[in-house]
């Protein structure tokens, strides 16, 4: 099984870090909260948000811009 290296902000990996506990790993934590057949975001986002689907779905392509040219940067 292959692994990959990826950024992480902080409070991202402090809300993944709080989910993993000492028999499970960051990729155990990940694949759960990705199960396919989990078809809500509740497990990605924080439970009572008021962001709509379509806002999440905005913010995460401001996201995806961002992280492209960060990595054009890198290149």
């Amino acid at each position: 099984m292959g692994s990959k290296t990826i950024s992480l902000k902080d409070e991202a990996y402090e809300r993944l870090k709080a989910l993993k506990t000492d028999d499970k790993s960051f990729s155990d934590v990940v694949l759960e909260l990705t199960k396919e057949e989990t078809k809500n975001f509740e497990n990605l986002v924080e439970i009572g948000t008021d962001a709509s689907v379509e806002e999440l779905i905005k913010m995460r392509r401001e996201e995806s811009f961002t992280d492209e040219e960060r990595e054009k940067l890198l290149r």
